[in-house]
């Protein structure tokens, strides 16, 4: 038994505690509340194909429901805006990584730190082109670089309010391939091999929330 075998999913207090002074309208903290749980749910069947033990799949599957807590502090008029960003929105935007560290990283414990690392690091890239940090390749630690893959395969499937979302194939092509917007470097080679041999599961787990 690992340590965290002992209940990591009773820490969903948190959420409680973290959205007590945000200012998100109940529809808006429904739709985070989804996208980070499909998250958590995807990264978790990621992370066991790739040979983690049953305790740590479930710890990062936990943690990384906690992935964009940060976006609770970023004003609604940004989280929800209809259409894209402006270049000063986006930047408010990208700072929510670090903004959900700090928030997680003052609670105690080994799950804690966990997600802390995930919010931090889910948005770097394998090439560099990453944020708050710009880490590379295996700097960037492995539970983030499964929550990253996991993230946007959410984020392309879910309609947006500016676009529909796309299939699992398309989604899929993307994480592998990349397009005009996603380098095909973006992401860990480890873990899409992972993701392009369960892909039926995962989107299986996927259609849980949506």
């Amino acid at each position: 038994m690992t340590a965290f075998d002992n209940g990591p999913r009773n820490e969903a207090s948190w959420v409680t505690q973290l959205e007590a002074d945000t200012v998100l309208n109940d529809d808006a903290r429904f739709r985070l509340k989804t996208h980070q749980n499909a998250v958590g749910d995807v990264a978790e069947v990621i992370a066991r194909h790739m040979g983690v033990s049953k305790g740590m799949s479930e710890a990062i599957g936990t943690a990384a429901a906690y992935h964009d807590v940060g976006k609770l502090k970023v004003p609604e008029e940004i989280l929800c805006k209809p259409g894209r960003l402006t270049q000063d929105e986006f930047a408010v935007m990208r700072g929510h990584p670090a903004l959900g560290h700090d928030m997680l990283i003052k609670h105690v414990g080994r799950l804690a730190k966990l997600a802390a690392s995930i919010a931090l690091n889910h948005h770097e890239s394998m090439d560099g082109t990453g944020y708050p940090n710009g880490l590379t390749g295996d700097s960037i630690p492995i539970e983030a670089r499964i929550v990253g893959i996991a993230d946007v395969y959410d984020a392309l499937r879910e309609d947006r309010p500016y676009r529909d979302g796309m299939t699992h194939e398309k989604a899929m092509a993307i994480i592998l391939e990349g397009d005009e917007r996603t380098s095909r470097d973006k992401f860990c080679p480890l873990v899409k091999r992972v993701v392009e041999r369960h892909d039926t599961e995962i989107a299986q787990h996927w259609r849980h929330y949506h």
